[in-house]
């Protein structure tokens, strides 16, 4: 391959480089209804738990979760505290993805869950710590 063909191929990779920089990716505008859940098999109740990462694995107790995506694009999940019953909720709107969902809390905070078949799973805070969650479409 002679320098023009080396040259070509520089200037190919520059212009994928410039395209990829210069795409933008916006946040869901959370206000708007008609952005809301988007995807009808996200609607209905998932079940599951949260888990601590990181080295305060052992101070932090597992939660069981209840995640309700409503028809107007409302969720609540609400979260139990393994072994003490302990009960604790969040509410918001859910915003359907291509590949999961966002959860705009009505505190201002964001959770971004992936979807792989009939589970949801991410990161989520809790209490200060991060947690691992995953969740499953109930029957």
């Amino acid at each position: 391959m002679g320098h023009r063909g080396i040259g070509a191929v520089f200037a190919g990779l520059a212009l994928v480089s410039a395209g990829c920089a210069g795409q933008r990716l916006e946040a869901p505008n959370l206000a708007s209804p008609a952005e809301t859940v988007a995807a009808n098999e996200l609607k209905g109740t998932w079940r599951g738990e949260t888990w601590p990462v990181g080295t305060d694995s052992t101070t932090v107790q597992n939660r069981d979760v209840t995640l309700e995506i409503k028809d107007d694009g409302t969720y609540r999940l609400t979260s139990t505290r393994a072994g003490t019953g302990t009960a604790s909720s969040e509410s918001g709107v859910a915003v359907g993805e291509r590949n999961g969902v966002v959860l705009k809390s009505s505190k201002g905070q964001s959770t971004r869950l992936q979807r792989k078949g009939n589970t949801l799973h991410g990161m989520v805070d809790s209490g200060g710590k991060r947690m691992s969650i995953m969740v499953e479409k109930a029957a």
